[in-house]
């Protein structure tokens, strides 16, 4: 059996396989008499049906499948022997030209795209911007706020102030300001105006007490269906329905009461006596706040090295119509492929730098064992805890759950991306010339939008 490797156009390759009947005659019959010994047929005891009936039943579809296999094998053998870079599968373009029943040597071809032979070096002459995000004493005052509403109790107040949690009796009117026949009445609902998304309906609450407010629930969140259905406690299809004004009877005003900074504060964030004063404390939370950055900075100095690097390099070719052809053929919808048609520019600058992240890879000679994925992991779980207001989840938690997260077969796979990532940028870090550069958060966001 042999495979050849024919190159057109540099990234277009054509693979040609030729069989004979010696390459895979023996597990033909290997596999004809795995099927007589199993055979049950009437006349018969078990496993004594004469070979050529098994043949005469089975054997061309044994061969077929023998063939097959053999085919898929032996490409996937050479693809690994030869360290081929493939750009798309290999694709039969002579599915239909081989008759199984007539054909004992055949011939196959299959239509290959190839990665571009190129190179890509980083070291400490190449200079890369590395933003260092300023800590400003706002933002500490902002994490301590938040901790200190976490930690507060709620009161009852007499006065609606901004941020004010009340409760009351929600009832629908008509045009002339009644109540509404067959409306929408709700005995108790929580409206917190301060999440209102219309400045005027907002308004209408300053300074409010106990009693009847009139206000327009769908002007309030500017006809957001979801929010409008949450207070009415209807279906979203049948918020439109409710466009009128409401009557709000509040029966109680609840006041968020921010816990003080003090020693309990101190002790129900960093734990028991880790902390002793208030300084110390912000300190700490100025610290937090430089490590969670440093993370945002590395995913920028990632998106950097990959448009330097895009740069470095130059105009790659890739085979672009046969990954268009294979993207379409995975599409499975019209929509699918307007996709792929409308992204196409931008799925071969993603193609491009996946070939300049594997060539780093081995040029920094970066590695990933279960340790660093076990990190990667961790860092994942720390950042999912941390969308729910969890920043100080103790380490034996997340630990347990990074451990299941890696349990997982698909999740294993996505943190597996995630440890190469924070591996190259360690490595990234530790090759080029960081140009640091200080830099406001608002300033390092609009570079995103920029």
């Amino acid at each position: 059996m042999d495979i050849i490797l024919t190159r057109e156009k540099e990234v277009n390759g054509t693979l040609t396989v030729k069989v004979t009947k010696a390459d895979y005659a023996d597990n033909v019959q290997k596999s004809l008499k795995k099927i007589k010994k199993q055979a049950k047929m009437p006349g018969f005891r078990p496993g004594m049906v004469p070979m050529g009936l098994i043949q005469k039943m089975y054997g061309l579809e044994v061969k077929a499948e023998e063939m097959q296999k053999l085919v898929s094998e032996s490409i996937n053998n050479y693809i690994k022997e030869q360290k081929l870079e493939l750009m798309t599968s290999p694709v039969n373009t002579d599915a239909d030209k081989v008759d199984v029943e007539t054909c004992d040597d055949f011939e196959m071809h299959f239509e290959v795209g190839l990665a571009p032979e190129f190179s890509i070096t980083l070291d400490d002459k190449d200079s890369i911007p590395y933003y260092d995000i300023e800590i400003t004493d706002e933002m500490v005052n902002t994490e301590v706020d938040m901790y200190r509403r976490r930690q507060g109790s709620m009161e009852e107040s007499e006065t609606y102030s901004d941020g004010d949690l009340m409760r009351g009796k929600l009832v629908e009117l008509d045009g002339n300001g009644q109540v509404k026949e067959g409306g929408i009445s709700i005995d108790e609902t929580s409206i917190m105006p301060k999440y209102f998304s219309n400045e005027d309906q907002k308004k209408l609450f300053e300074g409010a007490q106990k009693g009847d407010v009139v206000f327009n629930v769908s002007k309030a969140y500017d006809g957001k269906d979801t929010e409008i259905a949450a207070i009415l406690k209807v279906d979203k299809e049948e918020v439109a329905q409710h466009t009128g004004d409401f009557k709000y009877t509040i029966t109680s005003i609840s006041h968020m009461k921010p816990a003080e900074v003090n020693q309990e504060l101190f002790d129900v964030v960093f734990g028991k006596d880790t902390v002793k004063d208030e300084s110390e404390f912000r300190a700490r939370i100025k610290e937090k706040l430089e490590k969670v950055y440093v993370q945002d900075s590395d995913y920028k100095l990632i998106l950097d090295v990959k448009d330097y690097c895009l740069g470095k390099v130059g105009e790659l070719t890739l085979p672009e119509e046969l990954i268009k052809k294979e993207m379409l053929k995975e599409s499975k919808d019209e929509k699918g492929r307007e996709e792929v048609e409308n992204q196409f520019p931008q799925i071969l600058k993603e193609r491009k730098w996946y070939l300049i992240y594997t060539r780093l890879i081995d040029q920094l000679n970066v590695k990933v064992d279960d340790e660093t994925i076990k990190e990667a992991a961790k860092v994942v779980a720390r950042s999912q805890f941390a969308q729910y207001g969890l920043n100080d989840v103790p380490e034996e938690y997340i630990d347990n759950y990074a451990g299941q997260m890696m349990k997982d077969k698909k999740q294993f796979e996505q943190l597996l991306g995630r440890a190469y990532d924070i591996e190259l940028t360690k490595a990234i870090k530790n090759t080029v010339k960081l140009d640091h550069q200080a830099i406001s958060v608002k300033d390092f966001n609009a570079k995103f939008n920029a």
